[in-house]
Protein backbone atom coordinates (compact mmCIF):
# COMPACT_ATOMS: atom_id res chain seq x y z
CA UNK A 1 0.00 0.00 0.00
CA UNK A 2 1.14 3.64 -0.96
CA UNK A 3 0.44 6.55 0.95
CA UNK A 4 0.19 9.96 -0.48
CA UNK A 5 0.15 12.61 2.09
CA UNK A 6 -1.09 16.32 1.60
CA UNK A 7 -2.22 19.44 3.22
CA UNK A 8 -6.01 20.74 1.75
CA UNK A 9 -5.48 22.06 -2.31
CA UNK A 10 -2.23 20.65 -2.76
CA UNK A 11 -3.81 17.97 -5.42
CA UNK A 12 -4.46 14.40 -3.62
CA UNK A 13 -7.02 13.38 -5.38
CA UNK A 14 -5.65 14.79 -8.47
CA UNK A 15 -2.66 12.42 -8.20
CA UNK A 16 -4.91 9.24 -7.86
CA UNK A 17 -6.74 10.43 -10.65
CA UNK A 18 -3.51 10.80 -12.99
CA UNK A 19 -2.15 7.45 -11.73
CA UNK A 20 -6.05 6.04 -12.67
CA UNK A 21 -5.61 7.89 -16.05
CA UNK A 22 -2.03 5.96 -16.93
CA UNK A 23 -3.58 2.97 -15.98
CA UNK A 24 -6.75 3.42 -18.34
CA UNK A 25 -4.37 4.76 -21.01
CA UNK A 26 -2.21 1.41 -20.81
CA UNK A 27 -5.70 -0.48 -20.86
CA UNK A 28 -6.92 -1.46 -17.44
CA UNK A 29 -10.66 -1.66 -17.44
CA UNK A 30 -12.52 0.95 -15.21
CA UNK A 31 -14.58 -1.96 -13.96
CA UNK A 32 -10.96 -3.35 -12.37
CA UNK A 33 -10.12 -0.28 -10.30
CA UNK A 34 -11.85 0.54 -6.68
CA UNK A 35 -12.46 4.06 -5.42
CA UNK A 36 -13.29 4.32 -2.10
CA UNK A 37 -13.41 7.50 0.36
CA UNK A 38 -14.78 7.91 3.48
CA UNK A 39 -17.84 9.87 3.19
CA UNK A 40 -20.20 9.87 -0.13
CA UNK A 41 -19.17 13.51 -0.90
CA UNK A 42 -15.54 12.66 -1.77
CA UNK A 43 -16.95 9.71 -3.20
CA UNK A 44 -19.29 11.25 -5.72
CA UNK A 45 -16.90 13.96 -6.33
CA UNK A 46 -14.20 11.49 -7.38
CA UNK A 47 -16.78 9.72 -9.57
CA UNK A 48 -18.43 12.92 -11.01
CA UNK A 49 -14.22 13.75 -12.15
CA UNK A 50 -13.22 10.57 -13.25
CA UNK A 51 -16.49 10.84 -15.25
CA UNK A 52 -15.44 13.69 -17.06
CA UNK A 53 -11.79 13.64 -17.09
CA UNK A 54 -12.09 10.21 -19.44
CA UNK A 55 -15.89 10.18 -20.56
CA UNK A 56 -16.72 7.08 -18.77
CA UNK A 57 -20.41 6.07 -17.69
CA UNK A 58 -20.80 5.80 -14.23
CA UNK A 59 -22.66 2.99 -13.72
CA UNK A 60 -21.59 0.78 -16.12
CA UNK A 61 -17.50 1.91 -16.02
CA UNK A 62 -17.04 2.60 -12.24
CA UNK A 63 -19.21 0.25 -9.80
CA UNK A 64 -16.39 0.58 -7.14
CA UNK A 65 -16.75 4.55 -6.76
CA UNK A 66 -17.96 4.61 -3.60
CA UNK A 67 -17.62 4.96 0.09
CA UNK A 68 -16.23 2.16 2.09
CA UNK A 69 -19.38 1.35 3.92
CA UNK A 70 -21.54 1.59 0.35
CA UNK A 71 -18.86 -1.02 -0.92
CA UNK A 72 -18.95 -3.51 2.23
CA UNK A 73 -22.99 -3.53 1.83
CA UNK A 74 -22.65 -3.84 -2.35
CA UNK A 75 -20.01 -7.17 -0.97
CA UNK A 76 -22.55 -8.64 1.31
CA UNK A 77 -25.92 -10.53 0.94
CA UNK A 78 -27.83 -8.01 3.63
CA UNK A 79 -30.94 -7.02 2.05
CA UNK A 80 -32.17 -3.60 2.34
CA UNK A 81 -35.34 -4.89 4.24
CA UNK A 82 -32.66 -6.14 6.93
CA UNK A 83 -31.58 -2.71 7.63
CA UNK A 84 -32.49 -1.07 10.96
CA UNK A 85 -35.35 1.27 10.61
CA UNK A 86 -36.90 4.15 13.02
CA UNK A 87 -39.92 1.75 13.57
CA UNK A 88 -37.25 -0.70 14.52
CA UNK A 89 -35.60 1.81 17.06
CA UNK A 90 -38.95 2.78 18.52
CA UNK A 91 -40.11 -0.82 18.96
CA UNK A 92 -36.85 -0.99 20.89
CA UNK A 93 -37.53 1.64 22.51
CA UNK A 94 -40.57 0.60 23.90
CA UNK A 95 -39.24 -2.79 25.07
CA UNK A 96 -36.07 -1.51 27.21
CA UNK A 97 -37.92 1.73 28.59
CA UNK A 98 -34.86 3.74 26.97
CA UNK A 99 -36.19 6.35 23.74
CA UNK A 100 -33.46 5.49 21.31
CA UNK A 101 -33.76 8.81 18.87
CA UNK A 102 -32.72 8.29 15.38
CA UNK A 103 -30.14 10.61 14.10
CA UNK A 104 -30.72 10.31 10.13
CA UNK A 105 -30.92 8.17 7.34
CA UNK A 106 -28.26 6.48 5.66
CA UNK A 107 -25.70 9.14 3.40
CA UNK A 108 -24.48 6.04 1.65
CA UNK A 109 -25.28 5.43 -2.17
CA UNK A 110 -27.60 1.82 -1.71
CA UNK A 111 -28.83 1.63 1.55
CA UNK A 112 -31.59 3.33 3.40
CA UNK A 113 -30.75 2.52 6.97
CA UNK A 114 -31.08 5.01 9.67
CA UNK A 115 -28.85 5.05 13.05
CA UNK A 116 -29.39 6.77 16.57
CA UNK A 117 -27.96 9.31 18.41
CA UNK A 118 -28.55 8.07 21.66
CA UNK A 119 -25.42 8.85 23.42
CA UNK A 120 -25.40 5.03 24.50
CA UNK A 121 -25.57 3.69 20.99
CA UNK A 122 -23.23 5.88 19.72
CA UNK A 123 -20.66 4.90 23.00
CA UNK A 124 -21.62 1.13 21.70
CA UNK A 125 -20.84 2.08 18.50
CA UNK A 126 -17.44 3.73 18.90
CA UNK A 127 -16.25 0.87 20.70
CA UNK A 128 -16.52 -1.48 17.66
CA UNK A 129 -15.03 1.02 14.95
CA UNK A 130 -12.50 1.35 17.65
CA UNK A 131 -12.08 -2.35 18.17
CA UNK A 132 -12.32 -1.91 22.15
CA UNK A 133 -13.96 -3.76 25.13
CA UNK A 134 -17.17 -1.18 25.14
CA UNK A 135 -16.66 -1.05 29.21
CA UNK A 136 -12.60 0.54 28.00
CA UNK A 137 -14.98 2.95 25.67
CA UNK A 138 -17.14 4.03 28.37
CA UNK A 139 -14.18 4.30 31.07
CA UNK A 140 -12.93 6.86 28.60
CA UNK A 141 -15.82 9.09 27.86
CA UNK A 142 -18.14 11.71 29.60
CA UNK A 143 -21.58 10.22 28.98
CA UNK A 144 -23.74 10.96 31.37
CA UNK A 145 -24.97 7.49 31.90
CA UNK A 146 -24.22 4.43 34.30
CA UNK A 147 -22.18 1.22 33.01
CA UNK A 148 -25.43 -0.82 34.17
CA UNK A 149 -27.18 1.22 31.58
CA UNK A 150 -25.17 0.89 29.03
CA UNK A 151 -24.28 -2.61 29.41
CA UNK A 152 -28.32 -3.34 29.58
CA UNK A 153 -28.78 -1.49 26.25
CA UNK A 154 -25.68 -3.15 24.63
CA UNK A 155 -27.21 -6.44 25.84
CA UNK A 156 -30.93 -5.66 24.96
CA UNK A 157 -29.73 -3.83 21.21
CA UNK A 158 -27.83 -7.15 20.20
CA UNK A 159 -30.30 -9.58 21.46
CA UNK A 160 -33.05 -7.49 19.37
CA UNK A 161 -30.91 -7.37 15.79
CA UNK A 162 -29.94 -10.96 16.38
CA UNK A 163 -33.78 -11.88 16.72
CA UNK A 164 -35.29 -9.98 14.15
CA UNK A 165 -32.59 -10.67 11.95
CA UNK A 166 -31.38 -7.15 10.92
CA UNK A 167 -28.53 -5.19 10.41
CA UNK A 168 -26.92 -1.36 11.05
CA UNK A 169 -23.59 0.40 9.53
CA UNK A 170 -20.60 -1.39 11.85
CA UNK A 171 -22.69 -4.70 11.36
CA UNK A 172 -22.42 -4.31 7.51
CA UNK A 173 -18.52 -3.50 7.91
CA UNK A 174 -18.22 -6.53 10.93
CA UNK A 175 -19.78 -8.41 8.18
CA UNK A 176 -17.60 -7.58 4.82
CA UNK A 177 -14.37 -8.46 7.51
CA UNK A 178 -15.32 -11.59 8.28
CA UNK A 179 -16.87 -12.95 4.85
CA UNK A 180 -17.19 -10.11 2.13
CA UNK A 181 -13.72 -10.72 0.77
CA UNK A 182 -14.96 -14.11 -0.16
CA UNK A 183 -17.27 -12.29 -2.48
CA UNK A 184 -15.15 -9.01 -3.49
CA UNK A 185 -13.09 -9.10 -7.03
CA UNK A 186 -9.84 -8.80 -7.49
CA UNK A 187 -8.81 -5.07 -8.35
CA UNK A 188 -5.61 -3.65 -10.59
CA UNK A 189 -5.93 -0.37 -8.60
CA UNK A 190 -7.52 0.45 -5.53
CA UNK A 191 -7.79 3.93 -4.33
CA UNK A 192 -8.21 4.96 -0.88
CA UNK A 193 -8.70 8.94 0.07
CA UNK A 194 -9.22 10.86 3.22
CA UNK A 195 -7.51 7.61 4.68
CA UNK A 196 -7.21 10.37 7.78
CA UNK A 197 -10.49 9.68 8.75
CA UNK A 198 -10.42 5.49 8.84
CA UNK A 199 -11.46 3.92 12.14
CA UNK A 200 -9.21 0.42 13.15
CA UNK A 201 -12.37 -1.26 11.51
CA UNK A 202 -12.18 0.37 7.71
CA UNK A 203 -8.74 -0.44 7.95
CA UNK A 204 -9.36 -4.35 8.60
CA UNK A 205 -11.06 -3.14 5.26
CA UNK A 206 -8.40 -1.15 3.72
CA UNK A 207 -5.61 -4.11 4.16
CA UNK A 208 -7.92 -7.10 3.21
CA UNK A 209 -8.55 -4.86 -0.12
CA UNK A 210 -5.08 -4.64 -0.25
CA UNK A 211 -4.16 -8.10 -0.61
CA UNK A 212 -6.70 -8.59 -3.46
CA UNK A 213 -4.96 -5.70 -5.30
CA UNK A 214 -2.28 -5.42 -7.71
CA UNK A 215 -1.59 -1.66 -6.49
CA UNK A 216 -2.98 0.12 -3.63
CA UNK A 217 -3.05 3.82 -2.76
CA UNK A 218 -4.22 5.62 0.28
CA UNK A 219 -4.14 9.02 -0.28
CA UNK A 220 -4.99 12.17 2.93
CA UNK A 221 -3.78 14.42 5.43
CA UNK A 222 -2.98 13.26 9.14
CA UNK A 223 -3.81 17.21 10.42
CA UNK A 224 -6.98 17.33 8.32
CA UNK A 225 -8.72 14.50 10.68
CA UNK A 226 -11.92 15.32 11.50
CA UNK A 227 -13.69 12.29 12.56
CA UNK A 228 -11.34 11.21 16.20
CA UNK A 229 -14.59 11.47 17.72
CA UNK A 230 -15.99 8.82 15.24
CA UNK A 231 -13.45 6.33 16.15
CA UNK A 232 -10.42 7.51 13.28
CA UNK A 233 -7.42 5.91 13.92
CA UNK A 234 -4.80 8.86 12.22
CA UNK A 235 -1.50 6.81 13.52
CA UNK A 236 -2.05 4.18 11.54
CA UNK A 237 -2.57 6.48 8.38
CA UNK A 238 0.91 7.59 9.69
CA UNK A 239 2.51 4.71 10.47
CA UNK A 240 1.25 2.55 7.21
CA UNK A 241 4.53 0.60 6.17
CA UNK A 242 3.89 1.14 2.54
CA UNK A 243 6.33 3.61 0.59
CA UNK A 244 5.24 7.33 1.19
Amino acid sequence: MFRIFGPPGTGKTTTLLNILEEALATGTSPTSIAFLAFTRKAAREAKERACQRFDLDPDQDLPFFRTIHSLAYRMSNVRESQLLQKEHFDDLSKKIGISLTVARVSEDDDDAGVTSDHPILALINLARLRKVPLRDQYNESDIPHTWEEVSYVDRAYRSYKESMHMYDYTDILEKFVNEGMQYCPPFKLTFMDEAQDLSPMQWDIAHALDQVSERMYAAGDDDQAIYRWAGADVDHFINLPGGA
